[in-house]
């Protein structure tokens, strides 16, 4: 009866639970019927009552156990003992049957589990190409799927446009069985990420006997490594072909399947996230057990790792806590978030709710020809992915990069036109950070897989570039600082250019007479002229398109004066065209300017009656460039015929003109911030101009160290060292691609600055 009773109160799950229970009941009778003292005889139950020597309060037994009681002598009769053993076998009888039971059911449910990753793995095999049968082979795909398994071992992975075929041609379109196919990916990409490293095992063929690593090719980290990446890739593939799907199918009145599959996905992985970082936290936490309270708070840690124990003022702790705001920032910066993008989203003063994050997707994206997807979120940045409607791009003869704009356009306004979040958060529309290229291409099928899909990527209003309020005193002092060097350089250039010239010598070094100073002040202030029309040019072009800007601070240069400034952007452009034509302005400009002084000084030096209050410079100046050297002997060809150590004297323009010609020639060198940099990235994309960048520098680095020139090397040290070299702020729209005709005239303008700095035939570069 007790058995049952137990069976009764114990809510049905399986059965081993139930005998557990009755165990556990079991032990517990025997216990009491062992140590108890006192017993009073029911009619028809005996209870056991409470006595002063146990604490217990009542246990019913049947009075037809036999069991009699000696009330006043506190004796229990010899059946009592016999009656409590039956009890404990039988305890110990239901507690195997329990684990039995338990082994069992145990046992099932993983041959149940096999069999369903047994047909899941078929399933995922068939879209992989492995089984002849699955393989669907399209006029594209056919020279592809005769070398499946060498593809395969190759870590190849279909295209989005074939798997969409063999989802089809194998009847795997249920919710049901994409679902197993999503799950069962996921558990391997986590069986992959956090795995054993290895194990040690007997290997009888080693001499000697002994324990190696056993499986050590599986369970190599490069393997892991390389395994997630496939799996990972397989997956979001599978889901991209799941998205084409759902275009074909747009007008059949039936659900996608694309977003549930992302969000379970994404929920997958955001739990996994979690859980390992839970692990990682009870790992920090154990190992510091020990440690005084004050140094396990993490902000003590990190206080300490700045400025000590030390008590500051209010200021550096809110400086400190700044500090310590951002690191966590970015040690938490998600994979999702683009490079360009990541420190202005660590930095931003302000933090955003998920509901304003929400009302994003459920507000601005809505009914609009963005199709959202999924979408994740932090405290400070959010991304939506998705694809422009089909609708959008099939309107009119628009382009691609058209439609995109357009698109984007209508969600500004949108934001801008909503009352709540309009000044709270602003938007991005960049390439997908996460893509990666596929390794065939397969048929298009309706889907582009030649470049990143574009991604909504929101901030705070507050998450802008560093204004001038902003800069330290440090900063501004050395901006006060360069801007003073730069006068003095250009003195410097101006004098020297006067430095061959016998009057001006003479009256200088012999006769102690100033006065032949005043010589020198048109090719200064003709220095200073075309530096500042480069900066008046970026003025005008960052009015037209509403983009702020710093204060240019000069750059001084040894050969020719000024280098021109380094102006910083104080707001995002709308778009690569508006950066485009901000960056190229400056030195564009200010280089056809200079062409045409040297031209104009040239024909001034050809025509002029007397040399006398002209600069002198050596013949070698003429052959240092190519381009200048050109233009030379196109318009003055008799003074190429001079050797390079003559002296000849040169009109002032000239001068200026070549002062401003290299001035704008290494501001175009597709490096980082610079001009160059800026339209570089504005013509080619920012993965494109990032890889330019980088070989440009190397470039750079190899001429300065082989001495080929002396602006290279002072240029290259100064691009190190002011951090020009480093990637320029993210564009709002970087997707939309600028139009040809400013691609050509960057190329054009690229092309003459290298003709520029390189040296002309026959010369000696002497800059």
């Amino acid at each position: 009866r007790l058995n049952q009773n137990v069976y009764e109160m114990t809510p049905p799950y399986f059965a081993a639970s139930k005998a557990a229970a009755a165990a556990a009941m079991m032990l517990v009778l025997h216990h009491h019927l062992t140590l108890s003292h006192a017993y009073t005889p029911p009619q028809h139950f005996t209870t056991y009552r409470k006595s002063t020597s146990h604490p217990l309060t009542a246990v019913f037994l049947s009075s037809s156990d036999g069991v009699t009681i000696d009330n006043e002598n506190n004796n229990i009769d010899s059946s009592a003992e016999e009656v409590a053993n039956q009890l404990r076998e039988k305890a110990y009888n239901l507690r195997r049957e329990a684990k039995s039971a338990e082994q069992s059911l145990r046992s099932a449910t993983e041959r149940k589990k096999e069999v369903a990753n047994v047909e899941t793995d078929e399933w995922i095999d068939s879209l992989l190409g492995l089984t002849t049968s699955a393989v669907v082979a399209t006029s594209e795909d056919t020279e592809s799927n005769n070398n499946t398994q060498d593809n395969i071992k190759n870590n190849h992975i279909p295209a989005a446009s074939t798997l969409a075929l063999r989802l089809q041609a194998n009847n795997l379109l249920s919710p049901s069985k994409l679902m197993r196919i999503c799950e069962r990916l996921h558990e391997r990409e986590t069986a992959m990420m956090v795995g054993p490293e290895g194990f040690l095992s007997k290997d009888n063929d080693v001499v000697g006997g002994g324990f190696v690593l056993g499986d050590y090719d599986n369970n190599s980290m490069e393997r892991k490594k390389e395994e997630t990446d496939r799996i990972s890739g397989l997956l979001d593939r599978i889901l991209q072909a799941v998205q084409i799907i759902d275009e074909e199918r747009a007008g059949q009145s039936m659900n996608e399947l694309g977003p549930k599959l992302r969000m379970r996905i994404t929920d997958l992985r955001q739990s996994r996230d979690a859980l390992i970082r839970r692990k990682i936290d009870n790992l920090v936490n154990n190992s510091s057990a020990n440690i005084d309270k004050k140094e396990m708070e993490l902000d003590n840690l990190v206080r300490s790792s700045f400025d000590g124990d030390n008590n500051d003022d209010e200021s550096k702790n809110e400086e400190r806590k700044k500090q310590e705001r951002i690191m966590k920032r970015i040690i938490q910066t998600p994979t999702w978030l683009p490079p360009s993008i990541a420190p202005f989203a660590a930095t931003s003063p302000v933090e955003v709710s998920v509901a304003h994050w929400k009302m994003i997707k459920s507000d601005i994206l809505a009914d609009s020809k963005f199709i959202c997807t999924s979408w994740d979120a932090t405290e400070v940045a959010a991304i939506y992915r998705g694809r422009i409607s089909t609708r959008a791009v099939s309107n009119g003869n628009e382009s691609d990069e058209d439609t995109v704009s357009a698109v984007f356009d209508d969600l500004l306004n949108r934001l801008q036109n909503h009352p709540e979040i309009s000044t709270k958060i602003q938007l991005f529309i960049v390439d997908d950070f996460e893509w990666r290229p596929p390794i065939d291409m397969g048929m298009s099928y309706g889907a582009r897989e030649d470049r990143p899909p574009p991604v909504i990527v929101a901030l705070a209003k507050e998450a802008v570039p560093e204004q001038e309020s902003e800069r330290s005193m440090t900063t501004k002092s050395l901006a006060v600082f360069s801007t003073l060097i730069t006068l003095f350089t250009t003195v410097a250039y101006a004098v020297s250019s006067f430095a061959l010239n016998p009057s001006f010598f003479n009256a200088i070094v012999k006769d102690n007479d100033t006065t032949s100073f005043p010589l020198c002040l048109p090719v200064f202030f003709g220095v200073l002229a075309i530096s500042a029309l480069h900066e008046v040019m970026h003025i005008v072009a960052a009015k037209k398109y509403g983009v702020r800007l710093g204060n240019p601070v000069p750059l001084p240069s040894l050969q020719v004066g000024s280098f021109g400034s380094i102006t910083p952007l104080r707001s995002f452009p709308s778009s690569r065209s508006a950066l485009f034509d901000i960056a190229i302005s400056g030195p564009g400009v200010a280089m056809l300017a200079s062409i045409a002084m040297i031209v104009l000084g040239l024909r001034l030096t050809m025509t002029a009656q007397s040399f006398t209050y002209f600069p002198v410079v050596p013949a070698a100046l003429m052959k240092s460039s190519f381009l200048i050297g050109s233009i030379a002997s196109i318009v003055f060809p008799k003074v190429m015929l001079a050797p390079l150590s003559q002296p000849i004297p040169i009109h002032g323009l000239f001068l200026v003109g070549l002062a401003g010609l290299y001035s704008s020639s290494v501001n175009l060198l597709p490096i980082g911030r610079l001009d160059g940099g800026r339209a570089s990235m504005a013509a080619y994309g920012r993965r494109s101009a990032s890889l330019i960048s980088l070989l440009s520098l190397l470039l750079l680095a190899f001429y300065s160290f082989n001495g080929v020139s002396g602006i290279i090397i002072f240029w290259g040290a100064l691009v190190v060292l002011t951090g020009q070299r480093l990637a320029d702020i993210p564009v709002r729209n970087e997707v939309t691609e600028i139009s040809g005709l400013r691609v050509a005239i960057y190329n054009t303008l690229l092309v003459l600055s290298l003709l520029t700095l390189a040296p002309f035939p026959g010369g000696v570069s002497s800059m």
